[in-house]
């Protein structure tokens, strides 16, 4: 049962992202089309349409079986993975960082030589 609190939340947040995305777009829309507003309404129309298309994802997710079945069976596999410990994902990370900065310089080193080169060739 605590794991379908998890997706209900992950559901829930799901909604929240679709709604503020329809919210932005329908208030895009609402200013382009110069739709409008009523000063008398507590919630503008782009405001409804963000949180009736965030009930609506949440609503969506939850009924569906395939899609709640599979979000439980993602949780268990999840917690059956072996996390490495802090200090081990501490020194990748740092390996990680010094081979980029590496590499970075390298291709630094690359693009200045060809931009000379091009600008001698061809001035």
């Amino acid at each position: 049962m605590n794991n379908q609190r998890i997706v209900d939340g992950a559901f829930a947040a799901l909604g929240v992202v679709g709604g503020y995305f329809v919210r932005q777009v329908a208030d895009m829309l609402w200013g382009i089309l110069k739709l409008p507003l009523l000063q008398d309404w507590p919630l503008s129309p782009a405001d409804m349409m963000g949180i009736v298309v965030a009930v609506a994802i949440f609503i969506i997710f939850r009924k569906n079986t395939k899609t709640n079945t599979f979000t439980n069976e993602v949780l268990v596999e999840l917690s059956k993975v072996t996390w490495p410990p802090r200090k081990e994902t501490l020194l990748s990370t740092v390996v990680v960082t010094i081979m980029v900065a590496i590499c970075s310089l390298i291709l630094f080193g690359f693009d200045t030589l060809w931009g000379t080169l091009v600008k001698v060739l061809y001035q």
